[in-house]
């Protein structure tokens, strides 16, 4: 419970014996001596308060950062309280690896802080501020292009040298191995804001956007996990290659080699170097990413489902390099350009793959018919999409749109779930023999 100042102040004058000379005002106390006196107590009795309060949220930081590792929502008063009696316990291993991903949160975000300052302050050169951009940039494309679309689901299919390009872009980013990835990522779509989706966020803002990996995942998550099928990963050599490797290959391309470039082409001081090509870069990216599970979430307009939580963000989508059109996304995930839209400028992944499918690297795109988005806005969408839907077509069936509302569990195009209607109508270019 917090510090109450009037206790603290009446247990403070009770056990020093100090006298309360200023009920009356100042006015009432002739002697300068009695006023200083008086001052003192008060200004003892002021900062004592503070440091109560300052101990007590100090103490509670403590209690939900290092002590509440399954984050339980009755946080205990202090770390010696009984815990709940349904309290998930964790094994030793559980709080270790909690404990180490809240460190590492902790001191990447404590350095991007001293990155920030060289920037502002005008002490980083701008060569090394349009490098730290573009391996952001090459990291972002690693993911959206590499672990989401193209592994998760299956959205396009990309030849060896292609494939191995996405892979270590992904690893520059830090966001876990592409096999973890796609892992998670797959469960999130088939269990969208429950509590079996790694990033549920009907817990709030926090949570979706980075208490997921600060914390022990709700049981129902560690009971749906084996569920996912992995087998498509696990016959990738190169997926596997990152996973077994990841831990090395992330040190090398996110920090190390960061640092070292701007140090040895341009003068850059080391310590600039990797606070802001390194540090910086990276915190910023994985915020980026991160907006997709929790802003895309929340605010936006919802032209293609109404009734799921994703909507269609711009902002998100110019931060992750065209990912933020979430609401469409969630109602088609196969399709390769995770979004309607055609303008580049938004969608710099989609720009990409199209780059690559020029020279064949990249294959079998698969994406929406018009006339399909069209059929699939009318019956969900909130309207905000041209054209507005008939009178004919408000009077579908309630039993017509949740049929449509369930299609959207799917994570791809391999997942059984898939509608046939779907299948047979997508168009797929740049089509293998």
């Amino acid at each position: 419970m917090s510090p109450n100042a009037t206790d603290s102040s009446t247990i403070l004058r009770e056990e020093r014996k100090m006298p309360n000379g200023c009920a009356k005002g100042w006015s009432s106390m002739s002697d300068s001596a009695e006023k200083q006196q008086c001052w003192k107590n008060q200004a003892f009795l002021k900062v004592n308060e503070i440091v109560g309060l300052v101990k007590y949220y100090c103490l509670r930081a403590y209690i939900v950062f290092w002590h509440e590792l399954s984050m339980n929502p009755r946080v205990r008063s202090s770390p010696f309280s009984p815990p709940p009696a349904d309290e998930l316990i964790l094994s030793a291993d559980d709080i270790f690896s909690t404990r180490r991903r809240r460190l590492f949160f902790t001191s990447i975000h404590l350095l991007a802080l001293g990155g920030l300052y060289f920037c502002v302050t005008g002490q980083v050169k701008l060569y090394t501020v349009l490098f730290a951009l573009a391996v952001g940039t090459m990291s972002s494309i690693g993911v959206t292009a590499g672990s989401h679309r193209l592994w998760s689901h299956h959205a396009y299919k990309a030849k060896l040298p292609l494939r191995i390009i996405l892979a270590l872009f992904q690893t520059v980013g830090v966001q876990y191995s592409i096999y973890n990835w796609v892992r998670d990522h797959r469960l999130h779509h088939k269990y969208t804001d429950t509590d079996a989706d790694p990033h549920n966020s009907n817990r709030g803002f926090f949570y979706s956007h980075v208490g997921w990996a600060l914390m022990m995942p709700h049981p129902a998550f560690e009971s749906k996990v084996s569920t996912v099928d992995m087998s498509d990963m696990e016959s990738d050599w190169v997926v596997m290659w990152q996973y077994k490797l990841y831990a090395p290959l992330a040190a090398i391309l996110s920090y190390v080699l960061p640092t070292v470039v701007p140090w040895w082409l341009w003068g850059e001081d080391l310590l600039v170097a990797h606070l802001v090509a390194a540090q910086l870069r990276q915190v910023l990216t994985l915020h980026s990413t991160f907006l997709i599970n929790s802003a895309a979430h929340m605010w936006g307009v919802k032209p293609y489902d109404k009734n799921i939580n994703p909507t269609e963000n711009m902002f998100v989508s110019v931060a992750t390099c065209g990912d933020g059109w979430h609401n469409y996304h969630h109602t088609f995930p196969w399709d390769y350009k995770n979004a309607e839209l055609l303008d580049y400028k938004l969608n710099l992944s989609t720009l990409f793959i199209d780059a690559f499918s020029l020279i064949g690297w990249a294959y079998d795109l698969k994406t929406v018919p018009t006339e399909l988005v069209n059929k699939r806005a009318l019956r969900t969408g909130d309207g905000t999409r041209k054209p507005l839907p008939t009178a004919a077509d408000e009077a579908r069936t309630a039993a017509d749109a949740a049929a449509a509302a369930a299609c959207t569990n799917v994570y791809g195009w391999t997942d059984n779930d898939l509608p046939d209607e779907d299948r047979q109508m997508a168009q797929i270019y740049k089509k293998s023999d």
